[in-house]
């Protein structure tokens, strides 16, 4: 595995022996499974489809659901980690609801949206059951509210596609605060493309930015990885993570991945695009950049184009391939890589043991996954009697033992 680009071997010598570990996890968690009439925890006729689940730090977990109980309506299910789970929100007709977001009070943020305005963001609280809609979308002229979520402080932050078709990244508390915006220069940054933005607890956004004027959008320009700090005045200060060779010749980039993960203690991860055409997964901390996981090594031939996720004490999820080209969940850290589950391997299901989807041109797994602190990892997958028959798709928990 390659270790440490820029970081002195000093740094990861001082580390305790303990740091280099990765924990052994138990068996899967089977939350909901889905196959047409036959269904696991949710109604006959709901279907799954390239579902992310989110998980938060007490390991209740919330998904997207492409149709529910017969009606083709899209919806919500929500599952405390100690009791059932249930369908929380049901779309209105003709319209659309992004992948949830669930922080730690229980708060499962999302947006319903049509093909015209998004209707706005949506939390609903798992104590009261209420739902409240924290940002009306047609008062602030919202086309699209990407990648919403509320913070613990009760903040929602969201990347925003406006009506005039531009991006920019808010916040929302007690007013509207717009922190970045494409075709505007803040942080002396000119912002031709705002990426998938990463948010912490602190207030930290982490991104990807395509350098340039508005509409400047083609990939003869440079791209940053940034992180920006929240200052105590409310300003922010802007730290330059990582510049491909477009704009910084003695970078070690040719490109990055389009998604990247934030630790609540500042930490980010992103893919790094190497000049031998080789991805790796590299992650910033204490203002240097290491490699974790490289294409070629660790029985690793690709790591596959779904966003890595990251924990305050530097593991991260992933998805990837092996070297036989098997997707499969892994972790790392600085220290060790591990495959956790992968195609073709057994799994327990409500019908007894079966197995993760092996077959040619067809994934095993869907989605983005998610990660929390605890090291706890939901996913979905597509599952397989012994017989190799399909039985539905399926959501899981994954957990330290």
């Amino acid at each position: 595995m390659k270790k440490l680009v820029f970081s002195s071997l000093l740094v990861a010598l001082a580390m305790p022996a303990f740091a280099g570990t990765l924990p052994e996890y138990a068996a899967p968690e089977l939350l909901v499974r889905v196959h047409f009439m036959d269904t696991y925890n949710l109604p006959p006729l709901t279907y799954l489809s390239n579902t992310s689940p989110a998980i938060n730090n007490h390991g209740d977990v919330a998904i997207k659901l492409m149709a529910v109980d017969g009606m083709p309506n899209q919806a919500i299910w929500f599952k405390p980690h100690n009791t059932p789970g249930e369908v929380i929100y049901i779309a209105p007709d003709d319209h659309y609801v992004t992948d949830p977001t669930v922080n730690d009070r229980g708060q499962v943020t999302f947006s319903p949206f049509n093909d015209f305005e998004s209707l706005g963001i949506l939390a609903y609280d798992s104590h009261t059951k209420n739902t409240e809609m924290k940002v009306s979308g047609p008062e602030n002229k919202i086309a699209y509210a990407g990648y919403a979520q509320t913070l613990n402080d009760g903040t929602v932050i969201f990347r925003n596609f406006a009506k005039d078709f531009d991006r920019s990244f808010v916040e929302y508390k007690d007013s509207y605060v717009t922190i970045a915006r494409e075709g505007e220069r803040r942080f002396e940054t000119p912002a031709a493309y705002l990426f998938r933005p990463a948010v912490n607890d602190k207030k930290q956004w982490a991104f990807k930015v395509r350098l340039g004027e508005r509409g400047e959008i083609s990939d003869a320009q440079s791209d940053q990885i940034l992180l920006l700090q929240r200052k105590n005045n409310g300003e922010y200060q802007k730290t330059l993570i990582a510049q491909d060779r477009k704009g910084d010749p003695n970078s070690n980039y040719i490109g990055f991945g389009n998604t990247l993960a934030l630790s609540q203690n500042g930490m980010v991860v992103f893919v790094g695009h190497l000049p031998d055409k080789r991805k790796s997964l590299v992650l910033y901390k204490d203002g240097e950049l290491q490699s974790l996981v490289t294409e070629g090594l660790d029985d690793i031939s690709e790591l596959e184009l779904f966003t890595p996720r990251l924990n305050s004490s530097g593991m991260v999820a992933f998805r990837a391939k092996n070297s036989k080209g098997l997707r499969g969940l892994y972790v790392a850290n600085e220290f060790a890589v591990k495959r956790l589950l992968g195609e073709g391997d057994s799994i327990m299901t409500d019908k007894g043991f079966g197995y993760i989807l092996l077959q040619k041109d067809f994934p095993g797994f869907a989605g983005d996954i998610d990660f929390n602190e605890k090291g706890e990892l939901a996913f979905a997958c597509v599952l397989a009697s012994p017989d190799n028959k399909i039985i539905g798709d399926a959501i899981y928990k994954l957990s330290p033992k």
